[in-house]
């Protein structure tokens, strides 16, 4: 049988009925891999690495001790936590799930948007210290017949186009795998609120930079569940303090947790959360159901699909 070398977590980290059934396919060893030379031991005769969230230890140089390696599994949505080109030039495959997380991260998203376009945080604070009347300079946004563009356009983009479609939102999408994607810098000067989905690479890296936020209509509200480095953080708040954006929900953050002097912890027009978008009741279940898929398919094609 062909082997699976786990290498973010032990095995009673993975729920028995994921590990039972990996073992019907292949062998399977897990373990917590703390640096590259750990793991060149550790996954040195595995015909697949498996691995969920950042890993310190998987990187390009360890990649060609790696001899019987011929694919790597990330679990979830992203491929940043791997050394994709360094992989593929040694023709190993690069998978991952992002179908386990895309129905609860669009959630998410869309939760973030709406509660930013209604000021919920902002008016929660205001009751609770005993403040009633509405502030007219915080008039909730109106949300139906306005403009959603999102950026990247894969499952999670796809899943948040259809909720808002019963608002009555007209969405628009930049995605450089789609043909008939607008450029985004028509994307930015049209819309009224923006999502980000993009993945985490060299050209999204600061794709939000002081050239794209004067681009976006002014007051535009933005969300970003993607990644924390899509964003150039100077350049989001100086966007917000001078009005050029009237807020920003972020559940990622270029530093995570983020130090406690970063000015966005200080900022009344924007809304954090703990980069949980993921995480829902249902995220066990799926994360490891569709990580199980996912090797499945990949072992008994002999990861030729």
């Amino acid at each position: 049988m062909l082997k699976i070398a786990m290498i973010s977590a032990p095995e009673s980290r993975l729920p028995a009925d994921c590990t039972a059934r990996i073992r019907t396919f292949a062998e399977l060893e897990c373990r917590r891999c703390e640096n590259p030379q750990e793991l060149a031991v550790f996954a040195a005769d595995a015909d697949l690495v498996w691995l969920f969230g950042a890993n310190v230890a998987l990187t390009a140089d360890v990649l060609p001790q790696l001899t019987r390696c011929k694919a790597i599994l990330r679990s979830g949505s992203g491929l940043d936590a791997i050394p994709v080109d360094a992989a593929r030039k040694l023709g190993m495959r690069v998978y991952n799930t992002p179908e386990s997380i895309s129905e609860s991260v669009a959630e998410h998203a869309v939760t973030l948007l709406f509660a930013l376009a209604r000021h919920i945080t902002v008016f929660d604070g205001q009751v609770r210290n005993g403040e009633w009347e509405l502030a007219t300079e915080l008039t909730p946004r109106h949300l139906t017949g306005r403009t959603l563009g999102v950026v990247g356009y894969g499952l999670i983009a796809h899943a948040v186009e259809k909720m808002v479609s019963g608002f009555g939102m007209k969405v628009l999408h930049y995605d450089p795998a789609y043909p008939d994607s607008i450029p985004l810098e028509d994307l930015l000067r049209q819309s009224d609120f923006v999502s980000l989905h993009c993945p985490l690479t060299p050209e999204t890296t600061h794709l939000m930079n002081p050239e794209r936020f004067a681009m976006m209509k002014p007051g535009a509200l933005l969300v970003n569940t993607s990644r924390g480095a899509v964003i150039d953080e100077a350049a989001l708040l100086e966007a917000l303090e001078n009005g050029t954006l009237g807020g920003a929900a972020l559940d990622v953050l270029n530093d995570e947790p983020p130090k406690p002097d970063n000015p966005l912890l200080k900022s009344g027009k924007v809304i954090l959360t703990p980069h949980i978008a993921a995480f829902s009741t249902d995220f066990e279940k799926n994360f490891w159901r569709c990580s199980a898929d996912r090797l499945e398919k990949a072992v008994r094609s002999n990861f030729t699909e």
